[in-house]
């Protein structure tokens, strides 16, 4: 029987929230992140909790390309008894090639989504957290400067030039920052032709958007769904708890609500300067609008 699903992310995504609502079904167990432990914690990733087990994170992120797919969810089946296993940003999408690549085909069988956000959102998001990881995450702050230099050094000492700003000051650097990590979104797109197709056990069921699967309660269930082939599980009791959870883990360093759109349009020009390099750097717009977003704003 089908019963393991995979639910690819980046983070800064709600990521949590899917998991955490996955696992509120107790036919389900779930895990999250890197650390692939059990999503039953809304504050698992609140800065106390990574303060806490940083070296849990860090062991997690440099180790999710040694377990093959099979290996990992023996782990998971180990967390609980149920009838489906799942996970939610324990791997991105450009972990499943070089996971089979390396251990060859698994022998259960999987099904796969890939779970994504605004890169507008998404970068805002990551901003917020940056800022708080680099007062206390050196391995956060050493691999960031790392994708600054790699993927931007000449344009940030442009902007640095242009609009004389103390790049070193965490609001500076956690934005930019943010930005050049677009290139990890950038390898997800490259290899969704690998993943599609390409392992018997490997089933990619699509791309589902943060946007919606957080707001509309039909396109959860028709998630759950896909990645179950049981349409008893989303009763009407479940979805209630999943969306009266609200919101988890919330990373911005505001409670504005705005559209992407709106945020966008509100970014300093230095920010909105930066967002559209990298952006456009890792030529992230077309994939993204087959996945249903509108830039149009951009183009004003």
């Amino acid at each position: 029987m089908q019963n393991s699903f995979i639910v690819t992310s980046h983070g800064w995504s709600a990521s949590n929230w899917l998991a955490h609502s996955f696992n509120l079904n107790s036919n389900i167990v779930c895990t999250h992140s890197a650390r692939n432990v059990l999503a039953n914690d809304t504050e698992l990733h609140s800065n106390s909790n990574l303060v806490k087990n940083i070296h849990n994170f860090h062991r997690g992120y440099v180790g999710r390309q040694v377990l093959s797919l099979d290996t990992l969810y023996d782990d998971i089946q180990q967390l609980g008894s149920a009838k489906y296993y799942g996970s939610v940003h324990v791997l991105r999408l450009r972990d499943i090639p070089i996971l089979l690549k390396k251990y060859g085909s698994p022998q259960k069988s999987f099904k796969v989504a890939n779970f994504v956000r605004n890169p507008v959102d998404l970068v805002w998001s990551g901003y917020g957290q940056l800022q708080d990881l680099f007062t206390f995450d050196i391995n956060e702050l050493y691999w960031t400067l790392d994708k600054i230099l790699n993927e931007g050094k000449d344009f940030s000492y442009s902007l640095i030039e242009k609009y004389q700003i103390n790049i070193g000051e965490y609001k500076y650097l956690a934005f930019i920052g943010a930005c050049a990590i677009l290139s990890s979104i950038k390898k997800d797109c490259d290899v969704y032709e690998v993943v599609v197709g390409t392992n018997k056990n490997i089933d990619f069921i699509g791309t589902f958007t943060m946007e919606s699967i957080t707001q509309d309660r039909e396109k959860f269930r028709q998630m759950l769904f896909l990645l179950t082939d049981n349409s008893d599980l989303a009763t009407e009791d479940y979805l209630d708890k999943v969306f009266d959870e609200g919101v988890i883990n919330r990373h911005k360093k505001d409670k504005k609500k705005m559209t992407s759109a709106e945020r966008y349009m509100s970014f300093e020009p230095w920010q909105k300067e930066t967002f559209d390099y990298f952006f456009g750097k890792f030529e992230l717009r077309l994939p993204y609008e087959s996945f249903g977003y509108d830039f149009s704003y951009m183009d004003v």
